[in-house]
């Protein structure tokens, strides 16, 4: 068979994001790790707008950009309007020696664990006023030390996990661990090899036993790279070329996306949106902020649909490649478990028409049932019905 009939193997994503999106931001001490949080923070919405919501001190609500939702919020005109949001985390300052609880090492495991994907900031710039952790400024070295680290700790979960589900298989106690004990034992191999769990050639059975164990090399990455104003000006630094070359061979799908969180800092400093848009055409450039919080999505392959009508607008969130029963369970486990059917138009085709009457009136406006693939920008009214409640009916 030639290659060119051969599929190529799609894209394996572990983890299990919900609605409510979750991204840390590590890296070494003294790298901006902080300032950028501190820049997401002005970007923050009010935690009343969303259910079951503490927002922690190093802990930002950030709004996603998506214009689509804006449009259709002008278009309905709704009493409420709930966009997609971010929360981003900024957690401790790594060092090596992490792993072991170096530093503040046992404190940032546990905030990592509970994101769903890693900004990983490098600084590639010196500064005299600004103090590097390991005396000089090394952006690769900084990587490797970070990266290492978080296989290091992941390899400790492994083998302690290998250690409980061993015995039980040796021991013929219950011959259902032996798949699982088998899982274990190729993650620990992948990781003695000193690659990243995420890169991994998963199989179905090895991606429920990853989604348990929530190693820190399994979350997606985007490496972010702040530079100095100076370089920023110039668009070039000089670390930058082996930065992207380290990235590659560790992550070859991670994005590398440079900034300068410096400029950053005076965008939302000059003040409102136009303020700050009048600020960035002085200065020749542009922010990165919104490239970054739309990629930290796109890396855990995320999509989203729409609710809409005059009481509510409403982006849900849902990894791609999910089936409508998936996409209704997003909104209520009722929806999914009572699901009958939904009704479909694509965002494109309501903009083209220019209502939901003549979407139907063009024949694009679709009954779809349990194996429809929801797709990016899809508006969806779903129809339900749970017969062991006193609930059912529909809901848009």
């Amino acid at each position: 068979m030639s290659k060119k009939n051969v599929d190529a193997p799609s894209k394996v994503y572990l983890g299990r994001p919900k609605n409510n999106v979750k991204i840390g931001i590590v890296g070494m001490p003294n790298v901006g790790k902080s300032s950028l949080f501190n820049i997401l923070s002005g970007l923050s919405i009010p935690a009343e707008n969303y259910s079951f919501c503490t927002i922690d001190p190093n802990t930002a609500k950030v709004p996603v950009p998506d214009e689509r939702f804006d449009f259709l919020c002008k278009f309905h005109k709704p009493k409420s309007e709930v966009g997609a949001v971010l929360t981003v985390t900024d957690i401790a300052g790594l060092v090596k020696g992490a792993h072991e609880g170096k530093g503040l090492g046992n404190n940032f495991l546990a905030n990592i664990q509970a994101v769903d994907a890693i900004f990983h900031l490098v600084r590639a710039f010196r500064d005299k006023d600004i103090e590097h952790y390991e005396g000089n400024v090394d952006p690769v070295r900084d990587l490797e030390t970070i990266s290492n680290e978080l296989l290091l700790k992941d390899k400790q979960f492994v083998e302690n996990e290998i250690a409980v589900v061993r015995p039980k298989v040796e021991r013929g106690i219950d011959k259902m661990q032996k798949p699982i004990l088998e899982s274990l034992e190729k993650v620990r191999d992948w990781i003695d090899a000193g690659k990243d769990v995420r890169e991994g050639p998963w199989t179905n059975n090895d991606v429920v036993v990853l989604n348990k164990l929530q190693l820190l090399t399994a979350k997606p990455v985007v490496y972010l790279v702040n530079i100095s104003r100076k370089n920023w000006k110039k668009m070039s630094n000089k670390w930058l070329p082996d930065i992207k070359k380290w990235c590659k061979a560790r992550s070859p799908d991670a994005p590398v996306i440079p900034l300068c969180v410096a400029f950053e800092a005076d965008v939302i400093d000059a003040g409102d949106a136009e303020a700050q848009k009048k600020f960035i055409e002085e200065e020749k450039s542009q922010t990165m902020i919104p490239r970054i919080i739309t990629t930290g999505y796109k890396a855990l392959g995320l999509i989203h649909y729409f609710t809409c009508g005059p009481d509510e607008v409403k982006c849900w969130t849902l990894r791609k490649g999910s089936k409508a029963p998936q996409a209704a369970g997003v909104i209520h486990s009722d929806f999914e478990r009572g699901f009958i059917m939904a009704e479909v138009m694509s965002y494109e085709d309501f903009v083209e028409h220019g209502s939901e009457a003549a979407c139907k009136a063009a024949g694009k406006y679709k009954q779809q049932g349990k194996n429809y693939v929801v797709q990016d920008g899809d508006i969806i009214f779903f129809k339900f019905n749970v017969s062991d409640a006193k609930k059912g009916g529909k809901k848009k």
